[in-house]
C-alpha cells in the first residue's frame, strides 16, 4: 500500500525514527511541479551509485551517519548536518550507519 503525499497544509514528522528506522521505508513526503521532498532510509552499507539531477539539492542527515561522494572527495554528514548541491553536481550517497536523510530537489523544466 503505497503512503500517500501530503497536501498543503498536512504536516509530517521528521523527527529521528530510532527503533522504527529498520521497519519505516523511504517516502516520498510531496511532489510538487518544481519541489520533491523524500526521507530516505538506509540501513548501514546502503549506497546510492553516483547519478546527478539537473535541479539544486539538498540531503540533511536526520540520523545516523551517511557518506556524500562528489568529484572533489567526500562529505561525512551526521545527525542536524546538511549539504547543498548544484544542480548537475555528480555525487552518490552511503551509510555509514543505519540511517534516515531529508531529501529536496528543486525540479527544472518537465520535473528533473
Amino acid at each position: 500500500m503505497s503512503i500517500p503525499h501530503l497536501a498543503s497544509g498536512q504536516t509530517a514528522s521528521v523527527l529521528p525514527l530510532g527503533t522504527k528506522l529498520h521497519s519505516t521505508p523511504t517516502t516520498a513526503l510531496f511532489k510538487a511541479p518544481h519541489m520533491e521532498v523524500a526521507r530516505l532510509v538506509m540501513l548501514a552499507g546502503k549506497q546510492l551509485p553516483p547519478h546527478a539531477v539537473a535541479g539544486p539539492l539538498t540531503i540533511q542527515c536526520i540520523e545516523g551517519e551517511v557518506e556524500v561522494a562528489l568529484d572533489g572527495g567526500a562529505q561525512r554528514l551526521r545527525q542536524g548536518d546538511l549539504i547543498y548541491l548544484a544542480g548537475n553536481v555528480r555525487h552518490d550517497l552511503k551509510a555509514l550507519t543505519d540511517a534516515s536523510v531529508l531529501l529536496t530537489i528543486v525540479l527544472l523544466g518537465n520535473g528533473g
